[in-house]
């Protein structure tokens, strides 16, 4: 603000009256201390005396006539103007006329009246309070402003009739439209359904007498883009009397609480899973491993140390997966650009069996982590060798099934681009039980862990794919990722056989 700072005590109206009657300025006086609340009339009688007034005092709105020896109103208006640009002007005159009227809307008079009996006097007491009340608005806004700025949060302020009158720059960033087309717009423009009725559900406790002065809640902004950004509301209403006049709030993003709350979810679900696992799956090759030991007690006989050791091995497997299962929930921060074929090719190294055939049809560049995303290819592979022959083999066979013949194993990119697959030609999964294989635990085979595929599911979240079970042309299983980004074509991608 331009001019003499502002120090009022809160519903003080300082008031400055010019017009060169004497008569009619006691008169306006008496009318408007009878009218208005608490306010201090200062009364001159010549447009000079009322600019050194401004000069050395602060007023809240100056009254004026038009017709006044040597300086008329519209001219002292012009230099009130010049010195306090939002300062309310009302020009009280008995000389009115469609000129003098249109003349004083173009120089920014904030009101025009003519003199008149009781009447004129009271619509004057009510064009000044209406005016001190929206300037001291304006002043409230401003200082209020200058420091939400300071702060960067987003600021909005929505009038009585329900539409924004004003949001500031952070607030057009956060929603990705300009200030133009926001200010007149409704707050549905960048707020939810569900948040719009949360927000006037909020309004109207705080505008209730027993209601607090704000409330803090949680809404949705939908931005220009379509993308929907978790926010903390703070509201409150504009200062009123009788009249409401609408409401500010500030904006906060807490799309990073609820990400660390997702992601405390999560590790909450996965550690219930471990201690869920490890008391129910971890058991039974310990139990295994006891009967063993007591028989071969008894019988002394060599199959069931063996059978010990059997059930130690599995249960360092099985322990193993359940660790790795735990971890590789967690988001992947650092991608890489690998070559898909030369990944495949070193989890092969891993996994291959000779008796097994591994074919690459295509072979794309991924953004990925290279240890997840060889650990999610080894453990389809073994899945792959592992029950690929499970149609032709007793269940006593399946401790050996990496061995087994005429598996064949296929991995290339997707017709649509959006990721890559990798098939067999075994006997396939049932469609009824294609969900449950990405459950910890999960196994058809008699020396399983159950965690395999379960891991495969794991990696390929944190990476953000989707992995979908279906069925290959060969009648096997078919595992698809979708959602896999691709890395620019500036980008080398990494050899991870090297």
């Amino acid at each position: 603000m331009n001019g003499t700072e502002h120090r009022y005590a809160p519903g003080r109206i300082r008031l400055l009256h010019v017009d060169d009657d004497p008569a009619f300025l006691d008169v306006t006086e008496a009318f408007l201390t009878r009218e208005l609340q608490s306010v201090e009339i200062t009364t001159v009688g010549q447009p000079a005396a009322a600019i050194e007034r401004l000069r050395e005092e602060s007023f809240d709105c100056v009254v004026s006539d038009y017709e006044m020896p040597g300086t008329d109103g519209l001219e002292l208006l012009s230099q009130v103007r010049a010195r306090s640009p939002d300062l309310p002007f009302l020009l009280y005159t008995g000389k009115g006329s469609e000129s003098i009227a249109s003349r004083a809307i173009n120089a920014g008079v904030t009101g025009y009246l003519q003199k008149g009996g009781p009447e004129q006097h009271e619509r004057l007491a009510n064009r000044v309070e209406h005016a001190v009340r929206e300037y001291r608005a304006g002043l409230e806004t401003e200082r209020y402003s200058a420091v939400l700025q300071a702060l960067g949060y987003p600021t909005y302020v929505v009038d009585a009739e329900g539409r924004f009158a004003y949001v500031d720059d952070a607030f057009a960033d956060l929603t990705g439209y300009n200030r133009d087309e926001l200010v007149g717009a409704e707050p549905s423009i960048v707020k939810t359904d569900a948040s719009v009725e949360h927000a006037d559900d909020a309004l109207r406790s705080v505008v209730s007498s027993s209601g607090p002065d704000a409330e803090q809640f949680e809404i949705e902004i939908r931005t220009k883009e379509g993308d929907v950004i978790p926010c903390r509301d703070h509201l409150a209403p504009l200062p009123f009397d009788d009249e409401y006049r609408g409401c500010a709030g500030i904006l906060r993003d807490i799309t990073s609480q609820h990400r660390r709350r997702e992601e405390l979810a999560r590790k909450n679900e996965r550690l219930e899973e471990f201690v869920s696992v490890a008391s129910h799956d971890l058991r039974t090759p310990l139990m295994t491993a006891r009967t063993a030991a007591e028989l071969a007690r008894e019988t002394g006989e060599a199959e069931f140390f063996e059978k010990i050791d059997d059930a130690h091995d599995r249960f360092e497997r099985m322990l193993d997966e359940l660790l790795t299962l735990a971890r590789e929930g967690d988001g992947v921060a650092v991608t890489e650009t690998i070559d898909l074929e030369a990944a495949v090719r070193t989890a092969w190294e891993t996994v291959g069996s000779d008796a097994a055939d591994l074919s690459v049809t295509s072979s794309p560049t991924v953004e990925a982590d290279t240890g997840r995303l060889r650990r999610l290819l080894e453990n389809l592979f073994r899945n792959s060798t592992e029950h690929g022959s499970t149609g032709s083999r007793s269940a006593s066979e399946d401790a050996v099934a990496h061995e087994a013949p005429g598996v064949a194993i296929t991995v290339g990119s997707l017709d649509d681009g959006t990721g890559f697959y990798v098939a067999d030609d075994g006997p396939g999964i049932p469609p009824g039980t294609r969900d449950s294989v990405f459950e910890p635990g999960y196994t058809t085979a008699e020396a399983g862990t159950g965690f395999g595929l379960a891991i495969v599911g794991r990696i390929a979240a944190a990476h953000g794919w989707e992995v979908t079970l279906t069925e290959s042309d060969a009648g096997g299983a078919r595992f698809e990722f979708t959602g896999v980004e691709q890395p620019s074509k500036s980008a080398d991608p990494v050899n991870s056989a090297t």
